[in-house]
């Protein structure tokens, strides 16, 4: 009689009144994009089922069911232990090195990378200029997407023109080549070339020879590329809302995965100079959008 009892109890007992999910949110570093997708998450989160602390990455751990690795500074971090850790920010590259060197860990892992699928990325590409048929790439290592990219841009009955940077091969040198026989430049992740120091230079030069360029965020764009397709701190907080529910159900976090959502940014100016006619930046996230 007792056990039937105590079984009727515990079904009465409502999901509410199980203990919340401990998570910490390891923040690489506080401001811009990484507050705005922290402010948005913990607005999402319901406080009656999770608890949610803030805490820099060498401070994290500690009693947390989940830990929230914002940036690669604190996905670096946290790597190095064993907790299940849902990695946001960080490149697929970065996090798959990550992957490699905890391979021995068993605690669930899992990333929402920064980088576009290339698939979407090509596709801004064919939509912004239809008509172009020859796209400049440089890269300091191959990368293990370019066959992938020569293979969706031969779909597209558009050329592959690339160029590594090297000793023997300096960015300037490898920029005029490809620049020569492209019609666009398409950026890759490539730290070693695009950076604070080289970036206004390469758009320069690329302006100079009437090139555009096809960027990776919307700091691209703001900075002289005539497009680029990114994904924004809030929608990436309401997708890492949908994995951290995940979680909670099941104790397992689901793989590793691009972006859900994206917005598109075009700088009308440079189109202008360029003399190039554009959709707009809503036209072209809706066409993107409607694409399997």
């Amino acid at each position: 009689m007792f056990s039937v009892a105590l079984v009727f109890l515990l079904s009465c007992i409502s999901p509410a009144q199980a203990d919340p999910l401990q998570i910490t949110l390891a923040i690489s570093e506080e401001g811009g994009a990484y507050r705005a997708f922290s402010e948005t998450l913990i607005g999402k989160l319901q406080p009656d089922k999770y608890v949610v602390k803030i805490k820099r990455p060498e401070d994290a751990l500690g009693g947390s069911d989940l830990y929230i690795a914002v940036g690669m500074k604190a996905a670096t971090q946290l790597a190095a232990k064993d907790i299940p850790t849902l990695n946001v920010f960080v490149p697929k590259t970065g996090y798959e090195r990550l992957q490699r060197e905890s391979a021995t860990r068993s605690a669930p892992r899992s990333a929402i990378y920064l980088d576009q699928p290339l698939e979407r990325q090509v596709a801004l590409l064919s939509a912004a200029l239809p008509r172009a048929r020859h796209v400049g790439v440089l890269y300091t290592k191959e990368p293990a997407e370019l066959q992938g990219l020569r293979q969706l841009l031969g779909d597209r009955n558009m050329r592959l023109h690339e160029r590594e940077v090297d000793q023997s091969h300096l960015i300037n040198d490898a920029l005029e080549e490809v620049l020569s026989k492209s019609e666009v430049l398409f950026v890759l992740p490539d730290s070693d070339i695009y950076n604070a120091s080289t970036i206004r230079n390469i758009l320069l030069t690329s302006y100079r020879k009437q090139i555009p360029l096809v960027g990776i965020s919307q700091a691209y764009v703001k900075a002289g590329a005539l497009c680029a397709v990114y994904t924004t701190p809030e929608q990436v907080a309401i997708q890492t809302h949908s994995m951290i529910e995940r979680f909670a159900g099941s104790g397992k976090l689901p793989a590793a995965q691009y972006p859900d959502e994206f917005e598109v940014s075009v700088n009308i100016q440079v189109a202008r100079s360029l003399d190039l006619r554009i959709k707009d930046a809503e036209k072209l996230r809706d066409e993107l959008r409607r694409l399997p």
